[in-house]
Formats: structure tokens, C-alpha cells, sequence
């Protein structure tokens, strides 16, 4: 029996003579890949529990009702778009017809998709670069619920560039071939709501594409902005927060917005002369040997049982964290944020 109240916003949609087990096996594949919390209701539903609300399915009958429920009217989008997605993999002719109850905007920009204008760009590290960007409509990125969005760049040399637009089975569309769009995710490092911008860092590595467009002084240029998505900030008093370079901003972000918690902070990259803000209540360690020399403190100093893990790294090092975090450790999986940033 639920014993939450349910999210404001919410949508359905039904899958005509559709395997239920199919759309089960899916849901419980995307929660186990993603750390998510997964809940079933005595083998008739499943959906998978997020920052941004919930999303499953339920058994009607010989169809399928699958369903996305947020806390707010763009994540109920972003969650319409997860179950698409995902369902695409695996029944691609049930997905292109599905129609949300909700849908109502076909052909339009999705609502989590918006235009900024690039400002400032300055080296603040010696790999990194700060962007600001200009944008009068930058609410959905203001809270600490979902701290990460995409930065969505045309092609270059593009002038007439095409942008996503709304499906009338809910989907975006994303433009494809010569037209399609770069979207990389990047963190919310600093925020003004009344001055119109926001400050992202870029994590400057060869062979990057928003290495050389940031280098290539991209002032005035307009590009585009998907999100939120991603986790947000812990709100445990117990810390221990982790990451390569990819994840230098969020971390910085964490401990600016956390000042009241305790704990340790472990920079894996190379270097480590990213700026953190001060906190004193952190205890910071550089471990320039990433993911197995974190995996050796942590195998002979157990966290304590009601520390919150937050960690983002290569995906290869944070799935042998996992495994020893929750596997070997037994730590609650529900107090980890364990997330692989990049493929090696």
C-alpha cells in the first residue's frame, strides 16, 4: 500500500497487447543500472523512484499502462522522454505509438529546453574554463533538487541550426545527420536569477569538442540549454564526497551549499588546483591514483552507517566502487550517489 503522496504532475499512457514482464524487466534493468529505488506492487507494477518523481508501468489486462509522476511540470516531461527512451530498446513499435494523456504540445520546444547567450569565458584552473551565459529564463535550473543540465551546441559553421522539438508520442525529437546537436551535461556552479546568468565550469581535455568551442572565444554566440537532470545536493549531515575532474564543479557546488555537514572530500583527477570554496567542516585529499586508492581508505575505514557517499568518476572505477560500497561494505545503497561520468 503507497504510503507517499503522490507528485502533482502526471501523465499515462497505454501499450495495447503488450508483454508486461517485458516493460518489468526494463524498469528493474534501469534502476539497477542507475542506483535507483525500485518498488513493485505484488507482480501487476513497477516503477522506479527519482529525485524528479516516479516512473512504471502497470498490468491492464493484456496491455500495459505506463506512467511518469513529477514534482514539477518540466520533470514530468524529462520523465515521459526516460520511458520513450528505454521502451524504444526494446518494444520500438509499441514506443513510436504510444500518446500520453497529458501531451498536448506536439511540435512545440520541449519545456525543459531553452536559448542562452554565451558571455564570458576566463581560465580559472589550469584545466578549466568558467562560461557564464545569459538566459531571462533560468528558473527550472535554480533549485539544489537537480544541480546538472546540458549545454546544447549546433554544428559548427551552422547558421540556420534546427533544435528538438516535441513528438506526439512524447518524445523529442533531436535533429540527426549533418544537423544533429552536441549535448554534453555540465554542472550549475553559480546562479543569478535577477541578473539573468549562470556559471558553468568546463573541464578542458584534448580531443574535446566544448574544449576547443570554449577556446575558440564563443562570446555573443547563442546556444542551447537542456535540463535539469541529474542529482542533486545530499542533504545528509554525514559526507564523504568523490570525483574525478568531470565532477570538480558539483563537488565545489556541494560543499558551498552544505556548509552545516561534515565530512571528507576526495579529488581523483590528475591535479587539484580546481577553486574550492572554503569549508571547514571537510577534510579535503587529493588522490591522483582515482578510484583504487579511494577503494583501499575505504575498504580499511568503513564509512559510519548514516554517511551519505556522493561520487562521480569514470564509469569502469565508480562500477568496482559500487560493487565494494554495497556489495562488500553493505553500506545503505539508499544513502550513495554513485554516478560514471565518462567511458574510458
Amino acid at each position: 500500500m503507497r504510503i507517499t503522496e503522490l507528485p502533482e504532475f502526471q501523465s499515462e499512457a497505454m501499450l495495447p497487447a503488450t508483454d508486461f514482464a517485458i516493460v518489468d524487466q526494463m524498469l528493474r534493468h534501469e534502476a539497477e543500472e542507475h542506483g535507483l529505488e525500485l518498488h513493485n506492487g505484488h507482480g501487476r507494477s513497477t516503477w522506479c523512484q527519482t529525485d524528479m518523481g516516479e516512473f512504471g508501468a502497470k498490468k491492464r489486462g493484456d496491455d500495459v499502462l505506463v506512467f511518469a509522476r513529477a514534482h514539477r511540470a518540466e520533470w514530468l516531461f524529462s520523465l515521459q522522454e526516460t520511458i520513450v527512451y528505454h521502451l524504444a530498446e526494446v518494444l520500438p513499435d509499441q514506443a513510436r505509438a504510444m500518446r500520453w494523456s497529458s501531451l498536448a504540445d506536439a511540435g512545440k520546444i520541449p519545456p525543459y529546453f531553452s536559448f542562452a547567450r554565451v558571455g564570458e569565458a576566463r581560465q580559472i584552473a589550469q584545466d578549466f574554463i568558467r562560461l557564464r551565459l545569459h538566459a531571462p529564463d533560468l528558473d527550472r535550473l535554480a533549485t539544489q533538487d537537480s544541480i546538472h543540465f546540458r549545454i546544447v551546441l549546433p554544428p559548427e559553421g551552422d547558421d540556420a541550426p534546427e533544435w528538438p522539438r516535441i513528438a506526439p508520442n512524447g518524445q523529442t525529437i533531436w535533429p540527426s545527420g549533418a544537423k544533429a546537436l552536441h549535448r554534453p551535461a555540465y554542472t550549475v556552479r553559480h546562479i543569478d536569477l535577477d541578473a539573468g546568468w549562470l556559471d558553468t565550469d568546463i573541464f578542458i581535455h584534448d580531443g574535446g569538442r566544448v574544449t576547443e568551442w570554449a577556446r575558440g572565444n564563443p562570446q555573443g554566440r547563442q546556444i542551447g540549454l537542456s535540463g535539469p537532470g541529474g542529482g542533486g545536493i545530499p542533504n545528509a549531515a554525514r559526507l564523504i564526497l568523490a570525483g574525478d575532474e568531470t565532477a570538480y564543479p558539483a563537488l565545489a557546488r556541494m560543499m558551498e551549499r552544505r556548509p552545516d555537514a561534515q565530512g571528507q572530500v576526495y579529488l581523483l583527477g590528475t591535479r587539484a588546483d580546481y577553486p574550492l570554496p572554503p569549508a571547514p567542516n571537510f577534510q579535503i585529499t587529493h588522490l591522483p591514483q582515482g578510484e583504487a586508492e579511494l577503494g583501499r581508505i575505504l575498504s580499511a575505514n568503513p564509512p559510519h552507517p548514516e554517511t551519505y557517499l556522493w561520487m562521480a568518476s569514470e564509469k569502469s572505477g565508480i562500477t568496482a566502487l559500487r560493487k565494494l560500497i554495497l556489495n562488500e561494505l553493505g553500506h545503505d545503497k539508499g544513502r550513495t550517489h554513485l554516478a560514471g561520468y565518462w567511458t574510458a
